[in-house]
């Protein structure tokens, strides 16, 4: 039997509790909102597992504008300009927002954003937080925020099968439980799963991610899903998911060798600036 969860009706469900997942439930707040998540709290999100930091124009010496020349010529013709400019724009407010919401970023001795210096980027602005452990950083922290928002429920242990609809109207989410299935009555739903990663052989995410939430979707699928982050400090062996080398490491050591010492990556990126530390 399918239980309707009549007393969440209405609210904004969020399907997953990764770092867009957490950001969608405390941006809407005092909103309320629940999130659907199939594991603990940030238990089994890509976010946490995430070493490299978050590229913002922050810096005195820097700009949107340069930001955007940057990612243009690393993209090569690949990056849709409009896009790549309207997320670049955002990204200091994205920043400000995560520390307001409790992410302590890293700071220098006067205080400042401590920023790096890293791949293509010909300005410093890479934030981290607690050095290459950025993503648990983050994760940690919003997850705390979220508990401690009382317009946000979360709904462990329930994993989204399928959007309910009305015609052409969303009316729901159907989620598999332990104790069987169960509707959440709602017109609005976020699909914030992520995890697209995990459907290659070769991935970094946790096994337990693999884009389970576009099987819910109606509508529209990725124009380029051919166009996946990959690490280069990932090691190339099957079924090595979750295992991969520190960006740190990439960084400190200028180099990359196979098992069997054959060099695979010699100084910096030929795009720009591996590290600089």
């Amino acid at each position: 039997m399918t239980e309707i969860l009549e007393h969440l009706a209405g609210r904004t469900v969020i399907v997953g509790s990764g770092l867009a997942g957490l950001m969608t439930a405390l941006t809407l707040a005092p909103e309320p909102s629940v999130i659907v998540t199939r594991a603990a709290l940030g238990a089994e999100t890509s976010s946490a597992w995430a070493q490299g930091g978050i590229a913002a124009s922050v810096g005195a010496d820097d700009s949107a504008a340069l930001h955007l020349a940057d990612t243009l010529a690393a993209g090569d013709g690949l990056c849709d300009p409009a896009i790549a400019a309207g997320i670049i724009a955002e990204a200091p407010a994205a920043i400000a927002a995560l520390e307001q919401a409790g992410v302590r970023f890293d700071r220098n001795t006067a205080g400042d954003l401590s920023l790096g210096l890293e791949a293509a980027h010909n300005r410093r602005r890479i934030v981290h937080a607690e050095g290459d452990g950025s993503g648990a950083a983050i994760i940690a922290a919003l997850i705390q925020a979220v508990m401690k928002t009382p317009a946000i429920s979360v709904l462990e242990g329930f994993e989204a099968r399928r959007i309910v609809m009305d015609g052409e109207q969303v009316a729901g989410l159907l989620c598999a439980t332990a104790n069987g299935a169960a509707i959440l009555p709602t017109s609005r739903v976020v699909l914030a799963t992520g995890g697209i990663g995990g459907l290659y052989d070769a991935t970094t995410n946790p096994m337990g991610n693999f884009g389970q939430g576009s099987r819910s979707q109606q509508g529209p699928v990725p124009r380029s899903p051919i166009w996946n982050s990959s690490s280069s400090t990932q090691p190339h062996s099957i079924h090595a998911a979750g295992r991969w080398r520190s960006s740190a490491r990439r960084c400190a050591g200028r180099g990359l060798a196979r098992q069997r010492t054959r060099r695979t990556v010699h100084g910096p990126h030929s795009r720009g600036r591996a590290c600089t530390a």
